[in-house]
């Protein structure tokens, strides 16, 4: 197969790499290189979510890094601040409609996953603080800042919008309120009040990553307290297995 595109972003504590042709897809490590030994695995279960069926045979030798992000934000914690070169390009309506409709789909599926979790404010993790503040212990915290963070997102992009009501149907209220704004399309980068650059197409990128990494986090506490066979599994997490 053809060589897949990375991005990598690292900073002195970690690093966190990128597939520019499946948004959403990620994986974390101490280096770029412990990174990488992941990514075959990450993005094979991305792929079976995304697209239906898991990428097979994936090697370290079949992606390649493109572009090269240093950071000095907590990439350890899953702070990230990077702009995909290609995310400056212009994005059709086609393009746009397939990228909004999975992140639909990863709202559904995450709440899919929040409904199979029998004791939704049990504290499934210890406590802790990181750059955001305390992270989410439970699966209805993790619902809520999931949800919660599409406020941000739109006020990156210069979308008046306040989070109402739960998950999907917030989202579905984002979109409403990107597609009301006009030329919305148009390959504008904005800069957000903490200095962050953002496009569209890196909204709609961020989306799916950030609903994919809680989703992960609450699935694998989820099944340790739970049968796996009770806790739904639709961001397909055990694709391989």
């Amino acid at each position: 197969m053809a060589h897949i595109e990375v991005i990598a972003e690292y900073s002195e504590r970690g690093a966190m790499l990128w597939a520019d042709s499946y948004p959403g897809a990620y994986s974390r490590g101490e280096t770029v290189s412990k990174a990488l030994e992941k990514f075959p695995k990450a993005l094979s279960e991305y792929a079976a979510w995304a697209h239906g069926a898991p990428l097979p045979n994936l090697a370290e030798s079949d992606f390649v890094v493109t572009h090269a992000h240093q950071t000095d934000l907590r990439v350890e914690d899953a702070d990230s601040d990077v702009l995909f070169p290609s995310e400056r390009l212009p994005m059709d309506m086609a393009e746009y409609t397939q990228k909004k409709q999975l992140c639909i789909r990863s709202a559904q599926d995450f709440e899919k996953l929040i409904a199979s979790i029998p004791q939704r404010d049990r504290a499934l993790r210890k406590s802790r603080r990181t750059f955001y503040g305390k992270i989410p212990c439970s699966a209805r915290e993790m619902a809520e800042h999931t949800n919660n963070t599409l406020e941000y997102y739109a006020d990156a992009i210069g979308v008046p919008f306040e989070n109402e009501g739960g998950l999907l149907e917030n989202r579905k209220r984002l979109f409403r309120a990107i597609e009301s704004t006009p030329d919305f399309l148009a390959p504008k980068v904005y800069t957000a009040r903490d200095g962050e650059l953002w496009t569209l197409k890196k909204l709609l990128r961020r989306i799916l990553w950030h609903d994919r990494i809680h989703a992960h986090a609450l699935w694998r506490r989820a099944i340790t307290f739970w049968s796996k066979d009770r806790i739904a599994d639709p961001f397909r997490f055990e694709s391989e297995k």
